[in-house]
């Protein structure tokens, strides 16, 4: 299997070098993996899975919040999954190609976020990226329980990310 990530951050070159798109496909493949496993069971795995995180800037990410989940504030990300739904992730078996959906991250707000938990920027966007990750896969936190399982399941996979990710930040992301 295949795993194609495309990653826009044109807004933001002054932070993503050159090459990020490629680390995130790879940060992100062996995860990938890992949930598709997990999430379909006996199903034959498709030929390739795509997905997109585009990075946004505050206002733009508050527009989306607004019309999407009804907040008027930024947040740090948002994901718009296509096989999601109240029984979870749900896939036609034999798909040969897999477009999993977009996350939306808004580096400023991952920003403040990290210097609030008093980690990296980097930490910081591995844990919003896997969180946005387990929603498209139809994980969600509106229960105690399901909260404590997609907390559990982000743990699993947030230091392969960030360790797959590693890359030296020109400037404070959201100055």
């Amino acid at each position: 299997m295949r795993v194609f990530v495309e990653v826009s951050t044109e807004l933001f070159e002054d932070i993503f070098p050159d090459g990020f798109s490629d680390k995130m496909n790879d940060a992100l493949t062996p995860v990938i993996e890992g949930l598709l496993g997990d999430f379909c069971g006996g199903l034959s795995l498709p030929e390739e899975t795509h997905l997109s995180i585009s990075m946004l800037k505050e206002e733009a990410m508050r527009g989306l919040n607004r019309r999407f989940l009804g907040e008027d504030a930024p947040t740090d990300v948002l994901a718009f999954p296509l096989h999601s739904g109240a029984g979870g992730f749900i896939i036609p078996d034999h798909v040969p190609l897999l477009l999993l959906g977009d996350i939306v991250v808004c580096p400023p707000r991952v920003h403040a976020n990290a210097a609030e938990a008093g980690h990296s920027f980097l930490r910081e966007l591995s844990l919003v990226v896997v969180h946005g990750l387990l929603h498209l896969f139809g994980m969600d936190h509106d229960t105690e329980d399901n909260k404590r399982v997609m907390w559990e399941t982000q743990e699993r996979y947030w230091d392969t990310i960030e360790q797959a990710l590693s890359y030296p930040i020109s400037r404070e992301a959201g100055n």
